[in-house]
């Protein structure tokens, strides 16, 4: 009798069971990808781009290494290229460190001020589905164009 019961339960479960497993599965994570370039067309090759978020109730700050020719980053939360969830962010870049661990060289080819969410002065929002943003910055003593 415990056999059968314990039976009867599990085939009542495995609806419910295959449900939150399916659910799991979904990460609500949206894909966001772009190229990072400077005012005169040359791709930023090496940096780190970080997204801060501007929502107090999302608590995933995603990042994306550009270790390309062209600039080009796919953002990533928990693995590699699986994306940002939806929301408003603030982006900042950090100089490329070969070594986890390796002290970050100091001599950027960026203006320093991307190296900080507050004086970046860049910010997206992340939708639903694929997002591209190709992002434009000032190299380290120059102008910007806008200004």
């Amino acid at each position: 009798m415990k056999k059968t019961r314990f039976f009867l339960l599990g085939a009542r479960m495995a609806p419910l069971l295959m449900l939150v497993m399916l659910a799991g599965c979904s990460s609500g994570l949206s894909s966001v990808h772009g190229k990072v370039t400077f005012q005169d067309g040359t791709p930023l090759t090496l940096g780190h781009v970080m997204f801060q978020p501007m929502d107090k109730d999302n608590v995933f700050a995603p990042r994306a290494d550009i270790k390309s020719a062209d600039g080009h980053f796919e953002m990533s939360t928990s693995k590699p290229g699986d994306g940002a969830p939806p929301g408003k962010y603030r982006v900042a870049f950090q100089p490329y460190s070969p070594f986890p661990g390796e002290k970050v060289t100091p001599a950027a080819a960026f203006d320093p001020r991307y190296s900080d969410y507050e004086t970046s002065g860049l910010e997206f929002e992340v939708k639903p589905g694929r997002n591209e943003f190709n992002i434009t910055i000032t190299k380290r003593g120059e102008t910007p164009a806008n200004k």
